[in-house]
């Protein structure tokens, strides 16, 4: 009994020692198997606020980088007319319709690279029921004339110039209808009293303002009433300018442009009411001045006002018309004179926005210099052409003749070019 006893006494204890040792490697395995996922689960949740700390950081680090510097490009011109041989050149018999798109074939891309062209339009569109469609000295073209200017690439037209009452009040209304119908604007002359006499646009975060005024209107103002005429035409008139100006500063506009018809016809020297008025538009906040009306190239000047530039053309001469020696030599004007007349530019401004300080600036003024090519199609109408010199100087598309007159017009264009 002992023995057995004994025997199975040790046999419990092998037993309990055993089971002992199976729960403790049980709990080793659930400590290993078990704890460790449970941390390796939480380890994420530690991590995440590290994390988005890493994603508020990056975007305060974009915040704190500056916008980009943002520029853009105004491309302006002078005078577009249709006489009397531009209008039979461009007229179909067989159909009875107009088409002036070759005048614009040489320049269309150069207009349409601009983020805002614009010209002065002198004359009017107001059909042909009461008025034929004629040249000087009442200007009515016909809606394709619009249609060739627009497809060249042009936003913005001038239409306050001494031609605006060409065909009277119904042709201002008629004019500015046409022009707005195939997506231009007008500025200067309006159908009824605007809200503002000033255009603002927008374009990549610039904000321009635009206006327009002419000096006379032919000795039509008669035509109108007092009211009419101080409602629809902009004539040069101090308090008004400086009215429109100051409404341009209350809508934050970047830049102010004026485009004036002044001047005195084929002089290349601006006269000194043109410099008294271009100080007093400066001094009062206007920053560009395209001129008109000369017909003729007059200087273009880089000027300081109180540390900002300022720029003016003072005419930019003729875009596109039959004015040459050739045409009004016969009606007394020299060749000395006459010759300019077939002279234009394109004054292309790059204006410039800073991305850190948002300030805007004139950052570059360039020049293409334009000629007016005249010549004759095979059943004798004449056809007019506008060439960018610098890209036809060397093209066998024009004979010696043409490549000699180009070559007169650029030297005494550039010669007007930043002038003192």
């Amino acid at each position: 009994m002992n023995r057995k006893y004994r025997r199975r006494k040790k046999r419990i204890k092998l037993m309990s020692w055993s089971f002992l040792l199976l729960i403790g490697v049980l709990a080793a395995s659930f400590v290993v198997n078990g704890f460790g996922k449970d941390e390796k689960k939480e380890k994420p949740s530690i991590e995440e606020p590290a994390e988005q700390v890493g994603e508020e950081t990056t975007n305060e680090l974009k915040e704190q980088q500056p916008e980009p510097d943002v520029s853009i490009r105004i491309r302006a011109t002078g005078d577009i007319m249709f006489h009397p041989s531009q209008l039979e050149g461009a007229y179909d018999y067989t159909t009875n319709t107009y088409n002036f798109e070759n005048s614009f074939k040489a320049i269309k891309d150069i207009i349409q690279e601009a983020d805002i062209a614009l010209a002065n339009f002198e004359g009017t569109t107001a059909g042909n029921e009461v008025y034929s469609y004629q040249g000087y000295p009442l200007f009515n073209a016909p809606d394709e004339a619009l249609d060739a200017i627009k497809n060249a690439g042009f936003d913005i037209l001038a239409t306050a110039n001494n031609h605006s009452l060409d065909t009277r009040k119904a042709g201002i209304i008629r004019t500015i209808e046409q022009i707005k119908a195939r997506g231009m604007e007008p500025i200067g002359t309006f159908k009824e009293k605007p809200e503002t006499r000033v255009l603002i646009k927008e374009v990549k975060g610039i904000k321009l303002a635009f206006l327009a005024y002419t000096e006379m209107v032919n000795g039509l103002e008669s035509v109108l009433s007092t009211e009419e005429l101080d409602t629809m035409v902009n004539i040069i008139n101090e308090t008004k300018m400086k009215e429109d100006i100051t409404y341009a500063k209350e809508q934050n506009a970047d830049m102010i442009i004026a485009v004036l018809h002044w001047g005195d016809e084929y002089s290349r020297i601006q006269a000194q009411r043109q410099e008294i008025l271009a100080d007093m538009l400066f001094r009062s906040g206007v920053d560009i001045i395209l001129g008109s009306h000369p017909h003729v190239i007059q200087p273009t000047q880089t000027l300081e006002y109180e540390g900002k530039t300022k720029f003016i053309a003072y005419s930019m001469g003729n875009f596109i018309s039959n004015q040459r020696v050739e045409t009004l030599v016969p009606y007394g004007l020299t060749e000395h004179v006459s010759k300019y007349t077939e002279d234009g530019i394109i004054i292309d401004i790059e204006i410039e926005k800073k991305g850190d300080t948002k300030e805007v600036t004139i950052k570059n003024i360039n020049y293409i210099p334009l000629w007016v090519y005249k010549g004759f199609k095979e059943n004798g109408a004449a056809e007019h052409v506008v060439y960018p010199i610098m890209d036809y100087i060397e093209s066998a598309e024009l004979d010696e003749d043409s490549k000699a007159r180009m070559n007169r017009s650029y030297a005494d264009t550039m010669a007007q070019m930043n002038s003192e």
